[in-house]
């Protein structure tokens, strides 16, 4: 079989498979989204949705596949998602948590400093939702006047007792921008993987790394920012070539076995083996290309994959201690992070995530009192 070989997040991590966020809600801040089926089904786990851009959300927007909310339904189905449409198989860290999805993108996906503040803020014009965990995953030009009003939303948000995860950004020359350079946000650059659960020969990814501030490091820690699994949007290119691309591949590669029904449809000649050949290799090309993993998900790349699953981490830790606050939650995350061997500190921040020693490190700080006999 020509098909990629995958791994979901909570087996490439080495996660705990029973520890899925379950009570915690997460907000996601993004360009855009949509209602997939990995948020919707079996339960709705979507609390709210709100557009940061305008007064009063266009409910026909989101519940109409946009081409610019592929990267917000990607970022939070790979922290959130339950895998629902692949039968539980690419499914995020995080697959119990409600979430809360709240757009900054306007004119097909721009950014603008003063919605992204405004959005960041969003939970705390509305405490009855208990956010816990929020991750953004974009972020904003330096010369943008909001600038400094973004920094100055995270350190609000988190002093509020929301834990911020920010995408450090894919340009290793550039130095981190905000919400990411904010000091309250917990940042994170990308690791590059071999698709296990091992970490031999692991490198960091192109990340973007460096402070404005002076004695700030960013970023604070690593996470996979390559071959993450997410949903496709429905109604995109992509999303309606991939399932032809797998239904023609297996019936080419059932040709290419001579499984059929009489002698009159085995391939009987060199020719035609060649040519069955030449088409399987043909149609493995284009879905290696597209980084399809199946009809309905696709890998991505970068640091706006790094953060959200290193905030479903954060909702396990949340669910193991719901006592942590966000700064207990960093000291966690980077104290059990695994520093890369040759890699600066100043590139790789704490080092690599690891979900499962987090976890634990929460546990260990839960209250005696609280713990159950």
């Amino acid at each position: 079989m020509a098909r990629p070989n995958v791994l979901s997040i909570p087996e490439r991590l080495d996660a705990y498979a029973d520890v899925t966020g379950d009570g915690v809600v997460m907000a996601f801040v993004d360009v855009g989204f949509y209602p997939h089926p990995d948020l919707m089904h079996p339960a709705r786990r979507i609390l709210a949705y709100a557009d940061a851009t305008c007064d009063v959300p266009d409910g026909r927007e989101f519940f109409s596949p946009q081409v610019f909310g592929w990267h917000g339904t990607m970022t939070a189905c790979c922290a959130a998602g339950n895998g629902y449409r692949s039968g539980g198989s690419y499914r995020g860290l995080a697959s119990e948590a409600e979430v809360v999805l709240v757009k900054a993108g306007v004119d097909g996906g721009r950014v603008r400093g003063q919605h992204v503040a405004h959005a960041i803020r969003f939970p705390l014009r509305y405490p009855d939702l208990k956010v816990r965990v929020m991750n953004v995953s974009l972020g904003v030009d330096p010369d943008d006047p909001h600038y400094q009003d973004v920094e100055r939303a995270v350190e609000e948000v988190v002093a509020s007792g929301i834990a911020v995860f920010a995408a450090a950004g894919n340009v290793p020359g550039r130095k981190v921008g905000a919400p990411g350079s904010a000091r309250g946000a917990i940042t994170v650059g990308g690791q590059h993987d071999r698709f296990s659960p091992g970490n031999a020969d692991d490198k960091v990814w192109p990340s973007s790394h460096g402070s404005h501030h002076d004695g700030l490091q960013k970023p604070d820690l690593l996470a996979p920012a390559i071959w993450v699994p997410a949903p496709m949007l429905p109604g995109t290119l992509t999303a309606r070539e991939a399932p032809p691309l797998f239904a023609l591949l297996g019936i080419l590669e059932e040709l290419s076995a001579e499984h059929g029904f009489s002698e009159r449809h085995s391939l009987s000649t060199p020719n035609e083996r060649e040519s069955i050949g030449a088409l399987i290799k043909s149609v493995t090309g284009r879905i290696r290309a597209q980084k399809y993993i199946s009809p309905e998900y696709q890998h991505v790349d970068g640091t706006s994959f790094a953060s959200p699953i290193a905030a479903s981490v954060g909702a396990q830790m949340l669910e193991a201690n719901p006592a942590l606050t966000p700064s207990e939650i960093k000291e966690g995350l980077l104290s059990t992070a695994e520093a890369l061997p040759n890699v600066p500190a100043h590139v790789q921040g704490a080092g690599i995530l690891k979900p499962r020693d987090a976890v634990d490190w929460a546990r260990a700080r839960v209250a005696p009192s609280s713990k159950k006999s």
